[in-house]
């Protein structure tokens, strides 16, 4: 048969059509296999695109869209975010020892150093209870915040501050600020406020825009932070806690008012908890009393430096903030008075004065952040001591420059640091608690109600009890009537 005959046959031209018709189908099965898993890979790659674009300015770019991955039904992981979410684990167990880190931020701490040193404590033992690393914050002319440049150690001793609180994580500001640049998946945040007044045990929400929340960020320098804050649908950004009126000091009250507080705030989910209060007393005096945080061995070591170099000493401690101006020369002439007379009873010689008056390089800043004014009855006075006694002061000694050797990095801000108030303030308080007698003013010639005077008189007065060089917890000298 030849190839005509072959063509002409109808059984062979059917089969050759469904041939035919086969490979077409097989054809378009792998066509369309070849799209879906196109279509597949670019899904993902897009998804995984998006996420990282979430990441790159977090201020900016945290509010999500309907598209984002958290807020689709679309589960299915890539190997692209395993492995970023292995590598935040792996970051988290650097920083925080745990595959997961939540952290508590107490970004500002109200008060000077002598009271902010309290608030810190109550803040830390928050962080025990509720299970979070606390951040060791920035220090700075007698402030403890998140806008200062000194590290924590530049005050406080960081192992013995773990030895009061043997089950908190401590992370150094520095250390935070790593773990949140370092994170593929930026940290989420939340602001919680703690306040006086109010209905005892109560929540508010404050609504805040975009714009007013970057601006508050940016006050408080927590911009430098690549935080990620949730802005969807009134979400409770900026809750304020009431805790009622003082009554919230009594015990029993105090022991509801904690209950409550660590209830509402283990509910938080964010990884990073920035709270605040402005309170002037500890948050949890049903806890007993705050201890104090233990100073710096570079600063207990320089004032155990200058008492052994003094003793015996007469420690005088003049805090003109708050005085009667025009009082100022008679109170110097009193004191002078007063003064002689104990070095004639006594036989000490030395003396050492700590003051808020400005004493590095002459300068005119006084070396406390609430004493803005200074007038010529404060030059006057200081003019009658220095010519009667040959006083030591934290200046004249020197003992402080071993800093600029223990933080080169930092001299700047150690030179910013002398020239107003802050780290000789601590000196000045180690080397005043330790002195054989302690002098302070009276009413209208300082400030008596100084707390920084109270912590003073009340370590002195415990330590009477075991120091036979510590003679008087605090005395004033008085201002002799015309």
């Amino acid at each position: 048969m030849n190839f005509r005959e072959k063509s002409n046959n109808p059984i062979n031209r059917i089969s050759h059509v469904i041939s035919l018709f086969t490979k077409l189908l097989f054809f378009f099965i792998i066509i369309w296999n070849i799209t879906i898993y196109l279509s597949f890979e670019q899904n993902e790659i897009s998804l995984s695109d998006s996420e990282s674009l979430q990441t790159v300015s977090p201020l900016s770019t945290n509010v999500q869209t309907s598209n984002s991955v958290e807020n689709s039904n679309f589960n299915i992981s890539t190997p692209l975010e395993i492995e970023n979410n292995d590598i935040d684990i792996s970051i988290n167990r650097k920083y925080c020892g745990s595959n997961e880190c939540k952290f508590l931020f107490a970004y500002r701490i109200p008060e000077q150093e002598t009271q902010a040193n309290s608030h810190f404590y109550s803040f830390t033992q928050l962080a025990e209870m509720l299970n979070r690393t606390m951040v060791l914050v920035n220090v700075q002319n007698s402030r403890i915040e998140s806008c200062k440049n000194l590290p924590f150690n530049f005050y406080y001793n960081i192992e013995e501050l773990k030895k009061l609180f043997p089950t908190v994580n401590f992370i150094t500001q520095e250390e935070f600020l790593n773990w949140t640049k370092e994170r593929y998946k930026k940290p989420n945040a939340i602001f919680r406020s703690i306040l006086p007044g109010g209905i005892p045990n109560t929540i508010s929400n404050t609504s805040i825009t975009r714009q007013d929340l970057n601006k508050a960020i940016r006050e408080r320098c927590l911009d430098k932070f690549d935080f990620k804050f949730n802005m969807e649908n009134d979400y409770p950004i900026l809750n304020s806690i009431h805790i009622g009126p003082n009554t919230w000091r009594k015990f029993h009250n105090n022991i509801d008012m904690t209950k409550f507080l660590v209830s509402y705030l283990q509910e938080i989910d964010e990884q990073v908890l920035l709270i605040s209060h402005d309170l002037r007393n500890p948050l949890f005096p049903s806890k007993g009393p705050n201890i104090p945080l233990p100073y710096a061995s570079h600063l207990v070591e320089a004032a155990n430096s200058v008492t052994k170099h003094l003793r015996p000493y007469i420690a005088i401690h003049w805090r003109q903030e708050s005085a009667v101006t025009r009082m100022m020369p008679t109170c110097a002439i009193n004191l002078v008075k007063y003064i002689k007379r104990l070095k004639l009873q006594t036989g000490i010689e030395n003396i050492y004065l700590a003051t808020d008056y400005p004493l590095y390089q002459g300068g005119k800043k006084a070396q406390s952040s609430t004493f803005h004014t200074l007038y010529q009855e404060h030059h006057d006075s200081m003019k009658i001591l220095n010519s009667t006694f040959n006083l030591n002061t934290w200046v004249s000694l020197k003992t402080l420059d071993v800093l600029y050797e223990l933080f080169p990095q930092f001299k700047h801000y150690i030179e910013k640091e002398f020239e107003g108030s802050g780290i000789q303030g601590i000196f000045d308080k180690l080397v005043l608690i330790n002195s054989e007698y302690f002098v302070s003013g009276p009413r209208g010639c300082a400030r008596i109600s100084s707390n920084f005077t109270k912590k003073i008189y009340m370590a002195r007065k415990l330590l009477m009890k075991i120091n036979k060089n510590i003679h008087n917890d605090v005395s004033h000298w008085s201002i002799e009537r015309r």
